[in-house]
């Protein structure tokens, strides 16, 4: 553990660098809301291996203003924030060998772009989204102690909240709220006592705009239940919900919502989930709804950065930009709130966002090499 202690000191120095180099940034309050997910089709043992949800596509236009006060008969979630850490109880982040980008290339040996995509994209740990679809005991269970055999830390993404993605490119999700409370217990049942880190309905928050004010509240009890559930039924979990995307979603705005959400029970929150913005903005803007959420009483909260596709930064599309770029190797710390918890590849570069921008013609979620190979070169 000497090594892995030293390593992860290392790892805070450089981040703490980084957010010095930030901290007298001033980030504006943007004002739209890009979602950041997409619909899990079943996967494929075929040469086009479907992808897991991830994704980006713009919110609809504010229907007025975000609740500001917790729904009713919300349960307290217990202290998240004070579980045990997973990073310390294990060696590193988890690389999934049935990651669907590592399924293609055993799929696709002989392609000459095999190598290179294995290389620098399937042998890197990677989140591991979930929709409502199959037996997700027992698969959930197999990846999470796979990930346990190894002395490693699972990243897993429930995304199956109802109307999930206001119905756009990732609709579905749960069809009541009884079954998503059922399916989410399901879920940290199969995670049990194993270490992990979970990533709670990216767009769920950014997308409140989107209900009417029943549907608001529904989902905000949803989000605070499914906290209360992980944190009791896994406990050696940390949970994040999502914090959205700091080039359009205000930090006031969405500390608000996460609070509402029942972050007190969480770790924290995550930002730039299937986005583009550089590790510095995105540190930023997290220092900045750290800042609004402890101003609201809502505590001091951790977060965590999706790093998957962040190399060149955003050119303000969403939807398979061109000359993105892979991101830095995925990372993780834990040591202080002054540091991001994990820089992660929460989206599984490859992925693609839908039939548009330099994906077009391809389902949203497949794993197209194509577009792996774009963000390897930076074109």
């Amino acid at each position: 553990m000497g090594s892995n202690t030293a390593r992860r000191r290392g790892l805070a120095a450089t981040a703490l660098a980084v957010l010095l180099a930030v901290a007298a940034c001033t980030t504006p309050e943007p004002a739209a809301a890009p979602s950041s997910s997409t619909e899990p089709p079943a996967l494929a043992d075929s040469t086009s291996v479907p992808e897991l949800p991830s994704g980006s596509m713009p919110a609809p236009a504010p229907s007025g203003n975000p609740p500001t006060s917790k729904p009713g008969n919300q349960p307290r979630p217990p202290a998240g924030p004070a579980a045990p850490s997973p990073i310390a109880e294990t060696r590193g982040l988890f690389v999934d060998s049935e990651s669907n980008a590592a399924r293609w290339v055993r799929a696709n040996k002989g392609d000459g772009r095999a190598h290179l995509i294995n290389e620098r994209i399937a042998a890197q740990p990677m989140a591991r989204w979930i929709g409502g679809d199959g037996d997700i005991r027992s698969w959930l269970g197999a990846y999470v102690q796979a990930a346990a055999r190894e002395d490693q830390l699972p990243v897993v993404v429930p995304y199956n909240i109802p109307n999930r993605d206001c119905g756009n490119h990732s609709a579905g999700g749960a069809g009541s709220v009884d079954k998503y409370r059922q399916w989410v217990e399901t879920v940290a049942d199969a995670i049990g006592k194993t270490p992990a880190l979970v990533v709670l309905e990216p767009d769920a928050l950014i997308h409140l705009s989107c209900l009417d004010p029943t549907g608001k509240q529904d989902r905000l009890r949803m989000l605070a239940e499914a906290v209360a559930t992980l944190s009791q039924r896994a406990p050696n979990t940390w949970t994040y919900l999502d914090g959205g995307d700091g080039r359009y979603n205000p930090p006031g705005t969405l500390a608000q919502r996460l609070i509402d959400a029942g972050v007190s029970g969480a770790r924290g929150f995550a930002v730039n989930v299937s986005n583009f913005n550089t590790t510095n903005e995105a540190i930023a803007y997290g220092r900045l709804v750290q800042a609004a959420i402890s101003a609201r009483g809502g505590g001091k909260h951790g977060f965590i950065i999706d790093v998957s596709r962040n190399g060149n930064g955003s050119n303000g599309e969403w939807c398979n930009p061109p000359g993105r770029k892979i991101g830095q190797s995925p990372s993780v710390d834990g040591s202080s709130p002054q540091v991001p918890d994990a820089l992660l590849w929460i989206k599984q570069p490859g992925a693609s966002d839908g039939d548009c921008g330099t994906g077009k013609g391809t389902d949203s979620g497949a794993f197209v090499p194509e577009l792996a190979m774009s963000l390897l070169n930076g074109i």
